[in-house]
């Protein structure tokens, strides 16, 4: 636990330990439990160190959105998995909740054309999902622009690339990234996904502050992560999940009756005049992920100032 905490964030294997960060502070309680039962200070002690230290990532997570009871725009967002084949349970889950936006990765051609002869939007990003590492979204409002966002001339060349897009909402325009970094399986994938999320940051930051942000997607990191933390404290921006037991959006398909000790890496991160008046998860679809939505309140009038 000390290692992760102190320099965690410069070693693959002890940053990975922190996508299963809630089942340590499972063992850090269940070992307190027994150590009230044995004789001696000392293994209390240390059952009282083991949880003051998983406990740190806690009060360490980043702000949460300032709540409201206005609704202005309903977002999901959802890894399809590349292998699951019947995308009827997914969309039949976007016709219950009706959003106004749908961020989508690994999302495959069935599941692309499912969602559009749904008939719930009118506008979509670009069909190109090999190109957009398979990222798609969908909208009730106009798209007016859509880049990617690349890495600076000389800089290490990324395999995946965030997108960035200006949707034209009743409020004004909102600048919306949906983003799915490498997975850290190895320490090459580890290592593009922190200068994907340092690349995000990079382009977040230089957004005029008037204007609306919304950053939705799988982001394969958990928020104990180091990386994750860095990436608020760059920005200033607010975190969907953060609160002191984020919960699951990522598991096990073979262990899914265990759902809630899998990983929380299903984000979405709000510019600071955004707030929140609701944030669920969605249920199981045939997904090794479970879709997360969230109502956002809007400011008015937004000005836009182009990039």
């Amino acid at each position: 636990l000390m290692l992760v905490l102190s320099v965690g964030g410069d070693y693959w294997p002890l940053d990975l330990l922190t996508f299963f960060w809630s089942l340590l502070i499972l063992f850090a309680i269940a070992l307190m439990l027994v150590a009230i039962f044995l004789r001696g200070l000392g293994v209390k002690l240390l059952a009282a160190i083991a949880i003051a230290l998983a406990c740190v990532p806690v009060v360490r997570m980043p702000p949460v959105p300032a709540l409201t009871e206005a609704h202005g725009l309903r977002l999901i967002s959802a890894n399809l998995f590349v292998a699951n084949p019947d995308p009827r349970d997914f969309v039949a889950y976007l016709v219950r909740q009706q959003p106004d936006i749908v961020v989508t990765q690994e999302t495959t051609p069935r599941f692309e054309t499912a969602i559009r002869q749904s008939g719930l939007f009118a506008f979509e990003s670009s069909r190109d999902l090999f190109g957009r590492d398979d990222k798609k979204v969908f909208s009730r409002y106009p798209i007016r622009a859509e880049t990617q966002i690349r890495e600076p001339a000389g800089a290490q060349v990324l395999e995946r690339h965030p997108m960035r897009m200006v949707v034209d909402l009743p409020s004004g325009p909102m600048v919306l990234y949906a983003i799915h970094p490498d997975s850290p399986r190895s320490p090459e994938r580890w290592q593009q996904r922190n200068l994907y999320l340092d690349l995000l940051a990079s382009s977040v930051v230089q957004e005029p502050q008037a204007l609306p942000v919304v950053i939705a997607g799988d982001w394969n990191t958990p928020p104990w992560s180091v990386y994750f933390r860095r990436f608020f404290a760059r920005t200033g921006f607010n975190s969907m999940q953060g609160r002191p037991w984020p919960a699951t959006t990522r598991f096990l398909v073979r262990l899914q009756q265990y759902v809630m000790f899998g990983a929380a890496i299903d984000h979405v991160a709000l510019s600071p005049g955004l707030t929140m008046s609701g944030w669920t998860v969605g249920p199981k679809f045939g997904s090794d992920h479970l879709p997360v939505q969230i109502d956002i309140g809007l400011p008015q009038n937004a000005a836009l100032a182009e990039k």
